[in-house]
């Protein structure tokens, strides 16, 4: 009898281990069929598909360089307001040179990535903390600053062009995948995740680490925000609103665990922003406003915490 109780409740962890393990794909699953339904096949249409791509573009390009934060089981919360004040001072350089947007836009994002960096590894600021006071400072900024909105030339929108993007998309997925799986700066991150005074003890720079990877979340940032402003050819004070929430949800949906470490997966940023791209697209088209896809996210970040985080874990937000 008691041999029966413990097979069976060694069945039960197993399975339960088997959809925590399969996450990402299950959730992945339900939001395509779930709006393949509700939309009546149209999300997946022809006529959708570049709205789910650009959906996927900003979101990806930004997630898949937060691994880098989420393996030393850190949040950057400061990346929507990095996009936005990105955006705003790459519009005000235009006004001197349209051949300044671009490395403005970068050198902007990768400024505000150092100083949350220097905030969080060098002052031991909580990462929480830390990029939640550089957003609120740069938010302000990027209102006082534009007092409205600023245009770019519409010329620009050349840059919004889907192989321009889809060759960006190609380069960075490289780069970082490479950086993340295969030299030493990706092993650095988990083993910081996992241990810091382990990590420290087997000669790597635990400081340095961690400033360099809210660098390269500022950096693509910088990116993201220059994408933005030429799809829009303006920047305004509401530019990346809430986008850090899409980052986070993807990366969360995608499998990535809170505590960071060895157990953090790069596929699981991409598996997590194809989610992400569906899902918004997905509320689009069966008409949720803004507002309550806000709510929706919010019950989805709730619920997808709840179900992956490993309590086990004694340190969550360094």
């Amino acid at each position: 009898m008691e041999n029966s109780k413990t097979w069976e409740g060694s069945k039960n962890k197993s399975i339960k281990e088997l959809l925590l393990d399969n996450f990402a794909l299950l959730g992945l699953a339900f939001v395509l069929i779930l709006f393949e339904i509700l939309t009546g096949g149209k999300l997946l249409g022809q006529r959708n598909l570049m709205n789910v791509f650009n959906n996927f573009f900003s979101i990806a390009l930004c997630a898949m360089m937060y691994t880098f934060v989420m393996a030393l089981g850190e949040l950057d919360l400061s990346v929507g307001a990095i996009v936005g004040f990105s955006a705003a001072m790459a519009a005000f350089s235009a006004e001197i040179s349209p051949v300044l947007i671009l490395p403005v836009a970068l050198l902007t994002g990768t400024g505000i990535g150092l100083l949350s960096g220097v905030t969080t590894a060098y002052l031991r600021v909580e990462s929480f903390i830390g990029t939640l006071a550089v957003s609120f400072i740069f938010r302000g900024l990027t209102t006082y600053f534009l007092n409205g909105s600023v245009g770019i030339p519409i010329s620009m929108r050349v840059f919004d062009e889907d192989w321009i993007k889809i060759l960006t998309m190609v380069i960075v997925l490289v780069a970082s995948g490479v950086l993340f799986q295969k030299c030493t700066f990706g092993k650095n991150c988990r083993a910081v995740g996992a241990s810091r005074e382990a990590a420290r003890q087997s000669g790597v720079n635990v400081e340095k680490t961690r400033m360099l990877s809210f660098v390269l979340v500022g950096l693509i940032c910088g990116l993201v925000g220059f994408f933005t402003l030429v799809r829009a050819c303006t920047a305004s004070s509401k530019t990346g609103n809430a986008f850090e929430f899409d980052v986070l949800l993807a990366v969360l949906f995608g499998g990535m665990p809170l505590s960071g470490g060895w157990n953090v997966k790069f596929l699981s940023a991409i598996v997590g922003s194809v989610a992400m791209a569906l899902l918004k697209s997905g509320m689009s088209l069966v008409g949720i406003d803004g507002l309550t896809q806000q709510v929706v996210q919010g019950i989805i970040l709730i619920v997808v915490v709840a179900i992956s985080f490993d309590r086990r874990s004694v340190a969550v937000i360094k």
